[in-house]
């Protein structure tokens, strides 16, 4: 065999540096391409959310999709591989960004006057899919008013119809006649972009015989169901992936098999499936005992247990054991919706910001989440009273130095780091997100985690500059309360919060008051036309 001739010294090593120059220029070219794709989708879902239309437009992403399957052809790419990336990159259009300066950004820059002002509330987005689904279920009539003017709340009522429930919207008032129940048998169901919307058909689902798809947006087409995959033969049911690049939605349930009249609840479940299963267990043959349930799906199996004692079903949560039993459900014809905590809670505490109260209409919940909330408040320096249908929030101060604890909820974390932020000095409960940490780095805060995941706030001046896509309804709600404390925080999706609360902005950029200004009338033009007479 000849042998290879040395390599001139240095020459390895300068191969080396040419192939890396040419392959991350190629990296940066790419991720510079997937942004720009991105922010295209991001502008086209926008837009179809303010038109009250799904984000995602099924016509666009076929014909994407062909497109680009199109342009594969002879680039010796394996074809599964290619439509796997094709529905990875979609997903940056739909998961929250990191922080860029487009200087397109949603400037957040709240006046100094106490407010004085009264909102309509947001009502709880969970219980009014839970209520409009027990009805439907039990084919009882409905009529729930105050629903929230959501486009995941449209999309679940939509998914109704098409398992055999007819309703329809009077305003703000979801109608549901009397009918023969749902029907999963050979129906294919559209979930919108919610994980809720699925699981609670997919809970509710479990209980008939048969097989029955569901699909959704691109949102639900990357959900993790390796977890659900795990208990659902326990409980008489198997889960089947229709397309195998995605892992998630759309996907074939075969159900109606022997059930388990207890389950642990596998790791890694989602919390809100773990409300659905309560919620749809009373139309299991003996009910089911629901074991091992985490403090973080608390909330959302507490929901569950509030509708069903409201319907006469028997059912109780005690520490991470919830048990319901069957029966035949007596849904009240108008039950009232309570407020969101997770949304309505930046209102209660805008007056620690701000000074001044707010009256939010709409009844508070009385549940762990809600007590949590006004005990931090109240430490806050805020006084509460209610009345015929509403509460206020009024600032009577001083603040206490006490740690802010509503953080062991993570749908309370956004709310509790800017309590923190206001407090200057501050501890935090709870397991602090990654979120968080980016947010605070972001202004450049002083802070430090403790080895038990606690987080502490050392006070001092916060920075900012450019713009951050903020990567839920909640921190965005959050960041309108940093900016009292550093104005000019600049966010680059705050429409995704009109989706889901139209109302919010509109309320925030008016305050003190939280009224618009009403339009100048206009003069009417005066038509009457005055005859000259021409003498001759």
């Amino acid at each position: 065999m000849p042998k290879e001739s040395p390599a001139r010294p240095g020459k390895t090593a300068a191969v080396k540096e040419k192939r890396f120059l040419e392959i991350s220029g190629i990296d940066r070219e790419l991720l510079h391409l997937i942004s720009r794709r991105a922010e295209l989708l991001r502008r086209e879902g926008s837009w179809r959310r303010s038109k009250n239309m799904s984000k995602v437009d099924p016509q666009l992403e076929k014909n994407l999709r062909a497109s680009w399957e199109k342009a594969g052809e002879g680039l010796g790419l394996d074809p599964r591989l290619s439509r796997q990336v094709f529905g990875l990159v979609n997903q940056f259009a739909l998961q929250a960004g990191k922080s860029s300066d487009t200087g397109n950004s949603y400037n957040l820059a709240p006046g100094r006057e106490p407010a004085n002002a009264r909102i309509e509330g947001p009502r709880s987005r969970r219980l009014s899919r839970m209520w409009a689904i027990m009805a439907a279920s039990a084919g009882q009539e409905l009529s729930l008013k105050n629903v929230p003017d959501s486009g995941p709340v449209k999309d679940f009522a939509k998914a109704l119809m098409q398992a055999g429930a007819p309703n329809q919207w009077d305003g703000s008032t979801f109608e549901l006649p009397a009918c023969e129940g749902l029907q999963f048998e050979n129906a294919m169901i559209f979930a919108g972009d919610d994980p809720v919307n699925f699981y609670l058909l997919l809970a509710f689902a479990l209980g008939h015989m048969g097989r029955s798809k569901f699909t959704g947006q691109p949102a639900l087409q990357m959900l993790d169901l390796a977890p659900l995959n795990k208990m659902l033969p326990k409980i008489g049911a198997r889960l089947a992936a229709m397309n195998p690049n995605n892992p998630g939605l759309p996907v074939r349930l075969e159900s109606g098999g022997p059930m388990d009249e207890e389950i642990d609840l596998p790791a890694g479940v989602d919390a809100e499936f773990a409300g659905a299963l309560a919620l749809a267990a009373w139309s299991f043959p003996g009910g089911l005992t629901i074991k091992s349930i985490p403090a973080h799906a608390r909330p959302a199996v507490a929901d569950a247990v509030s509708v069903l004692n409201a319907c006469g079903i028997e059912a109780s949560l005690e520490k991470s054991t919830c048990t319901v039993s069957d029966g035949i459900p007596e849904v009240p014809q108008s039950p009232r919706l309570s407020l969101d905590v997770e949304l309505a809670s930046a209102l209660l505490a805008l007056p620690a910001f701000s000074n001044g109260s707010v009256t939010v209409n709409g009844d508070w919940p009385e549940s762990d989440m809600g007590r949590i909330v006004l005990q931090d408040l109240e430490a806050m320096g805020i006084e509460f009273t209610t009345g015929l249908g509403c509460i206020t929030a009024t600032y009577v101060g001083p603040r206490q130095d006490a740690a802010v604890t509503m953080g062991v909820y993570p749908g309370l974390y956004p709310l509790a780091l800017a309590l923190g932020l206001k407090r200057g000095t501050a501890s935090l409960e709870g397991t602090v997100p990654d979120v968080a940490v980016e947010l605070l780095d972001r202004m450049e805060a002083d802070y430090e985690i403790t080895e038990d995941r606690t987080l502490i706030l050392n006070g001092g001046e916060l920075e900012w500059e450019g713009s951050w896509c903020s990567p839920d309804v909640r921190w965005t709600l959050a960041c309108a309360l940093i900016a009292y404390v550093r104005p000019h925080i600049g966010l680059e999706n705050h429409g995704e919060l009109t989706v889901i609360w139209p109302q919010f902005w509109n309320f925030y950029n008016t305050l003190p008051t939280g009224r618009m200004k009403p339009r100048p009338s206009k003069e009417e033009p005066n038509d009457v036309r005055r005859r000259i007479k021409v003498r001759s």
